[in-house]
């Protein structure tokens, strides 16, 4: 019976992932799209080129602002870029491992949904409401028309965030722990802020549980969660705790102002599409709508909470969840919000209220499967059916890019990088990345311009008299012989960012960046020979939190191993 049983959800995997298909077919078929953060192909690179230098964990990518490098990984939501960068070590093209990162954020978060689902609702209602997870209009905005990366995955991981977190606080095993920790390191590594944008999300799930199952709630739930929280968020500290502390570093956050992007209640409601951009008022070129059978679920969830509204059970509890979550989202993406948006010291950084749309696609997901479950049993499946048909249907068309294009790695390689290609590096700087502005590469405050050309050397003398002998070690250590006649000041053409490490003859040397680029300077050489080695590693702090993140994992591992022994691994996939 067991093994039946098994078999009846692999099967109901398979159909989850079958309904994925018109969905992912873009992403599958030959030629590439070219989306809003088409530069997403450039971090994919930079994080594959970061990993194969050495960088345990991957911070500075070598190949950005003229070869000067610059720290993205420091500051940028990592997650998206490991998986392409795999993709790519794999030996796929730069282009498919962008679009396979998007293909593995519509199979993880479909079967992420029904899990979630699963745990408070039946087989079908939990299939239909993983359906309209995916087949929802944002997301196929986030797909083809912005190529979100870090948006996609975090939506993906938020359903196995929130699995997790139930099951923590339903049963003792201490294997839920480990499990959900690792899920939300992995949510908070996803993206910058949605998982900040999320805790409403997990802290009414928390209050609605306890309402509806107080009584069936493992005893202990509560450190359970809190330990499994923590350790979470100390395996992800590696990234996270270096990203807050060292955004002094940066002049300025963003370059949207949050107050300019929210969207009108028409533009919510009314089905409209394009692939243009977001802007102040309502000449958006890009669709906000919630879509047409999310709106028909939540009439329809209304009028079914109100037929149930003296039952009290979990099924009831999670759909006022939803509603309510629904309805205050809703709240939020209105220009009347402001107000509470600003309540947030870095609202500004969130950049685009609209992102919320993210939400509202969770909570009306969750109503999907409140209304069927809702029905009498024989109504089900059919129902089931129509959603997901009608979900497929009428969000069909917005699954798709705008146009098809055919062009090699090395085309986008040419417009991204200076003289970076892949097989053969290029000689000469192509004209089309000198209108390429990199403008997501936010300056340091000691920064007042881009490099706008390749440097001569990476090392120079700027003040003095002597000549300079530099071999290249590798993008992140070379080593310059030099023979100075007098003291001397010398430029290396790297951007100056914390990490780069100069020694003279062994001696660790003070550095100090250098106008106008910030590049890294040291001033008063002696003068005759010495040995200068520039290096990139980790600083002190950094390699503090990474030590930390490290024995964190274990923890998270013995955690596991260590958990209760009368439960099989495997029952973490049993649905």
């Amino acid at each position: 019976m067991k093994n039946i049983s098994l078999h009846k959800k692999f099967y109901i995997y398979l159909a989850l992932i079958a309904v994925c298909i018109p969905a992912v077919t873009p992403l599958i078929r030959s030629g590439f799209y070219e989306p809003h953060d088409l530069h997403h192909l450039a971090d994919i690179y930079q994080m594959y080129r970061a990993i194969t230098l050495g960088q345990l964990p991957p911070r500075l990518g070598p190949d950005f602002l003229y070869n000067f490098g610059y720290p993205l990984f420091n500051f940028y939501y990592p997650l998206p870029f490991y998986v392409g960068a795999l993709f790519f070590a794999l030996g796929f093209k730069l282009t498919a491992s962008y679009k396979l990162v998007f293909l593995v954020t519509v199979i993880i978060s479909i079967i992420g949904m029904y899990k979630f689902l699963r745990l408070n609702f039946s087989k079908w209602a939990s299939v239909s409401g993983s359906a309209l997870f995916l087949y929802t209009p944002y997301r196929a905005v986030q797909i083809y028309v912005r190529g979100a990366m870090g948006e996609a995955l975090a939506l993906a991981i938020l359903p196995w965030v929130l699995w997790m977190i139930v099951k923590i606080v339903r049963n003792k095993d201490t294997k839920n722990v480990a499990v959900g920790s690792i899920f939300i390191f992995l949510f908070l590594i996803a993206h910058n802020y949605l998982w900040f944008i999320s805790l409403p999300v997990i802290l009414t799930l928390l209050l609605f549980e306890k309402y509806s199952n107080g009584s069936k709630l493992a005893k202990g739930w509560q450190k359970r969660l809190i330990l499994s929280s923590f350790l979470g968020f100390l395996i992800s500290s590696y990234w996270l705790i270096p990203a807050i502390l060292e955004r002094k570093y940066i002049d300025r956050l963003t370059p949207f102002l949050l107050e300019d992007h929210f969207p009108f209640i028409k533009q919510l409601i009314v089905p409209s599409w394009g692939y243009g951009s977001s802007v102040w008022g309502a000449g958006d070129e890009i669709s906000f709508q919630i879509g047409i059978v999310n709106l028909l679920i939540v009439l329809l969830g209304v009028i079914f909470l109100v037929k149930t509204k003296n039952k009290q059970n979990k099924t009831t509890s999670i759909g006022f969840w939803a509603f309510l979550g629904f309805l205050f989202t809703i709240f939020m993406m209105n220009i009347r919000s402001l107000p509470v948006w600003k309540l947030i010291p870095f609202y500004n950084f969130i950049q685009f209220p609209w992102r919320l749309l993210i939400l509202t696609t969770l909570f009306t997901s969750v109503l999907a499967a409140f209304i069927i479950d809702m029905m009498n049993k024989k109504s089900r499946s059919l129902t089931t059916a129509i959603l997901i048909i009608l979900s497929v249907v009428l969000t069909f068309n917005y699954f798709k890019p705008n146009k098809i294009v055919h062009k090699t790695d090395n085309d986008y390689m040419s417009r991204m990088f200076a003289t970076e290609r892949i097989g053969k590096n290029a000689s000469e700087v192509s004209d089309e990345h000198k209108n390429w502005s990199e403008d997501y590469l936010l300056l340091p405050n000691w920064s007042e311009e881009k490099p706008n050309e390749l440097p001569i050397d990476v090392a120079e003398i700027l003040k003095g008299d002597g000549s300079l002998n530099t071999k290249k070690v590798s993008d992140t250590k070379y080593e310059v012989n030099t023979l100075l006649n007098a003291p001397s000041d010398i430029n290396f053409n790297k951007l100056y960012f914390p990490g780069w490490y100069v020694y003279v003859d062994g001696e660790k040397y003070k550095t100090e960046p250098s106008k106008p680029i910030g590049s890294i300077k040291i001033t008063d050489v002696p003068r005759g020979q010495h040995s200068i080695k520039l290096v990139w590693k980790e600083t002190r702090l950094r390699l503090a939190f990474d030590i930390l993140s490290i024995s964190s994992l274990l923890i998270a591992f013995l955690l596991f191993y260590k958990g209760d022994e009368d439960k099989k691994i495997k029952s973490f996939f049993a649905t």
